[in-house]
């Protein structure tokens, strides 16, 4: 005799499965595409918070031409050191990337590397 309890399935079915695996597909691709990006602001602010700190560094050009040289050296290619706004002891660098997706579809991000006290 079947059992109406044992009868009842569990899980998800195949149209479950496959929005599942397109939703991490879509996540993945997007990722992948950002990830680049991340990499070179995390360069990018470890580059600022050096120069912050850095006693040799006096003036606002020799900052821009220290930047400029470790921009040759981490492969930075979003900024330069005329994008630097350094005030107040403080050196920030903050710009926008804009990655395709598709050909419709564009990923805008916001980045703000500014120095550590």
């Amino acid at each position: 005799m079947n059992d109406s309890k044992s009868a009842h399935q569990h899980g998800i079915g195949l149209i479950g499965f496959l929005l599942v695996l397109t939703a991490f597909g879509i996540l993945g691709t997007v990722a992948l595409k950002a990830l680049p990006s991340y990499m070179e602001y995390y360069s990018i602010q470890a580059t600022v918070n050096r120069i912050a700190h850095d006693p040799l560094l006096q003036s606002d050009s020799d900052m821009r031409t220290a930047f400029d040289h470790q921009m040759q050296v981490d492969s930075i290619r979003e900024v330069t050191g005329r994008d630097l706004d350094i005030s107040g002891g403080t050196v920030a660098m903050r710009y926008q990337k804009k990655i395709a997706l598709t050909d419709t579809m564009t990923l805008l991000i916001d980045f703000d590397a500014t120095s550590k006290p």
